[in-house]
């Protein structure tokens, strides 16, 4: 495999970082588990250059740390989030949901991008394992609503351990529960989730719902 850096996305509004306190401590983990040197201060520092620079506005923030433990930061402006989005359902099991990959952020993402939405205007794709468990889309974690309470999936359906799903979870407004693809009917509501955009309302394509 070619080599590969450390990532995380955060949302940068007038010189505020969404959540960064949780983002440092998950690409800690990130560097922790793939053996890559952390420095704290360094990451921190880089960071606090990048707001300097983008004190006013709204911006994507990509964070990055190489196996050298070299951060580095960039910055993209971004538009305000959609009220709604459209989900399509995966055509196929996802087979990389327990890869490391997948639960640890990083720029190697082939076996997301093999999942790209095809159809127009559709967000993103809603991803489901081998055992027929929804996990999460290629972007961000998803919110389920069923039997009258908004679910999401545990983290051991294979999915990666959102900032924003977190929050969520430690607030009450998500409970953790295994939602299969043959549940899809019975879901009222839906939502895709992070900490970039935050709570998008979505609907289902049906295409390929059972």
């Amino acid at each position: 495999m070619t080599s590969f850096e450390l990532l995380e996305t955060l949302a940068l509004a007038d010189g505020a970082l969404r959540d960064a306190p949780a983002h440092l401590a998950r690409m800690r983990n990130a560097a922790a588990h793939f053996g890559y040197p952390w420095h704290e201060a360094h990451v921190t520092a880089c960071l606090t250059q990048l707001r300097a620079a983008h004190a006013t506005g709204t911006w994507r923030v990509r964070l990055l740390l190489n196996a050298q433990g070299q951060p580095r930061a960039e910055a993209f402006a971004m538009d305000a989030p959609p009220p709604r989005v459209r989900l399509q359902l995966a055509e196929r099991a996802f087979d990389e949901a327990d890869s490391e990959f997948s639960r640890f952020k990083t720029t190697h993402r082939a076996h997301y991008e093999a999942f790209a939405p095809t159809a127009p205007g559709v967000f993103d794709t809603l991803l489901w394992n081998r055992e027929g468990e929804i996990t999460e889309c290629t972007r961000g974690n998803i919110a389920l609503r069923l039997d009258g309470r908004w679910v999401t999936p545990p983290l051991h359906c294979g999915l990666l351990d959102g900032i924003g799903r977190a929050r969520r979870l430690h607030e009450g407004q998500l409970a953790e529960a295994v939602v299969r693809v043959d549940d899809l009917p019975r879901v009222e509501a839906l939502a895709f989730v992070n900490s970039l955009r935050g709570w998008l309302d979505a609907d289902l394509v049906d295409d390929n719902v059972p």
